[in-house]
């Protein structure tokens, strides 16, 4: 075991008052005070808010079909043993209710569930763009009130 002299603790103690402060501190973030960023970090906004939006309808839907074929599978899979297969009638209808249930399947992977992604990677893009040029950055407070009274996207949304 090694015994630190003195000189080497005050150094250290030197040396961590010196980095703690740097390391402790988290970024305030940076000013905007130009119209057209803060107007761009604003439209950027709208957008996002807007694709969430979307996004999340485009979920609900898929959540709602996944839950439809959940039901309608085990709805089948309670009748199955019921059906009676020498009445064409009974066979006919349980063959309906699997092929409504098939085509649900097909239509959400091959229609919702695309849907769902695309959106998701549109949204994470957006996103991403707001948070690369206006994530952790505050908006002079006079400057962003005139900008808002003003405003005018031309973002695609």
């Amino acid at each position: 075991m090694r015994v630190m002299t003195m000189v080497q603790q005050g150094f250290l103690v030197t040396l961590l008052g010196l980095a703690g402060p740097a390391l402790g501190q988290s970024p305030a973030g940076t000013l905007m005070t130009d119209p057209r960023e803060i107007a761009t970090c604003l439209c950027l906004n709208q957008s996002v808010q807007k694709r969430e939006g979307e996004l999340g309808a485009v979920r609900a839907t898929y959540e709602a079909l996944r839950q439809s074929i959940a039901d309608q599978t085990t709805a089948l899979n309670t009748k199955r043993p019921t059906v009676n297969v020498n009445d064409p009638t009974s066979v006919d209808a349980f063959r309906a209710q699997m092929e409504k249930r098939d085509d649900d399947e097909a239509r959400l992977e091959q229609e919702v569930l695309p849907g769902l992604q695309t959106q998701t990677a549109n949204y994470n893009a957006r996103v991403a763009d707001y948070s690369q040029r206006c994530g952790g950055r505050f908006m002079d407070e006079p400057v962003l009130k005139a900008v808002q009274k003003t405003l005018v996207c031309t973002i695609e949304p």
